[in-house]
């Protein structure tokens, strides 16, 4: 599973200036804005997520220091959680980024 697109390509929350250019029966939506934020701020950050493995990975196969088939077998291990984390980082991005793509960018007003 690939990373889900940045989020400049969703259109961005209304500022003011649009705001003000709204049928009077129509507002900003919050929400929108709070999950544009959100994933705004998870996608600028998922990618230490998607790498925290990688360090030991690269100790792991880059030195002798443990040889044998303990050592491949929990580096068998480390790889395979090292992929699920990613496998994970991208699901969290999907799901908050399918959860705006569904979400209006403007509600009624009340």
């Amino acid at each position: 599973m690939a990373a889900p697109p940045p989020p400049g390509s969703v259109p961005p929350p209304l500022d003011s200036a649009a705001a003000a250019q709204l049928p009077p029966t129509e507002r900003p939506n919050p929400a929108y804005r709070e999950l544009y934020q959100a994933y705004a701020d998870a996608y600028g950050g998922i990618d230490r997520l998607r790498k925290a493995l990688d360090p030991a990975v690269r100790t792991l196969n880059g030195t002798d220091a443990w040889l044998g088939p303990e050592a491949r077998q929990w580096g068998g291990q480390l790889e395979a959680n090292r992929r699920s984390l990613q496998k994970a980082a991208d699901k969290i991005l999907w799901d908050i980024y399918d959860r705006l793509s569904a979400t209006r960018r403007t509600v009624a007003r009340v």
